[in-house]
């Protein structure tokens, strides 16, 4: 199921690289046929376990031994890992759109808030409460982007 994954991984690197663009079409073909029920013809997931092994087996014959055996339970986690970090990514990007903060129970444990987006924009007066969708402070006046208007 590595194939998932490395479609995912090659094709953006195939967008600036192209190194990468035959791995990633052999990426495609291989999900395409998982997606159909078929087995990859292009064994694809042995060669992606052979240069990973490859790459083990120098620094530890014992790691590259437990990645040789359980290389498809390994790929599973891996893809299942990858889709519940890119939901919950996902998860935080709507909330910072919508709630101005990406954990909305607890907007003080987000690192990235609107006002934090405004400050870049309107210099300080993102601190003093910049509104982030029509650029107003909080007590009314325009923020100018040159030099904040408003006051804390």
């Amino acid at each position: 199921m590595i194939c998932i994954l490395a479609l995912v991984v090659f094709g953006i690197l195939g967008l600036f690289s192209t190194t990468h663009r035959p791995l990633a079409k052999e990426a495609f073909d291989c999900v395409f046929r998982r997606i159909t029920l078929r087995p990859c013809n292009s064994n694809f997931d042995q060669k992606m376990k052979g240069k990973i092994v490859g790459k083990l087996i120098n620094k530890s014959p014992r790691s590259a031994r437990f990645v040789n055996r359980n290389f498809e339970l390994l790929s599973w986690i891996m893809v299942v890992v990858f889709f519940i970090s890119m939901i919950y990514s996902g998860y935080a990007i709507y909330n910072l759109g919508v709630h101005g903060t990406c954990n909305p129970e607890d907007p003080n444990s987000c690192p990235l808030t609107s006002d934090q987006l405004t400050s870049g924009e309107c210099g300080e007066c993102g601190i003093a409460g910049c509104d982030i969708h029509n650029l107003e402070c909080v007590d009314g006046e325009p923020c100018d982007c040159e030099g904040p208007t408003c006051t804390t």
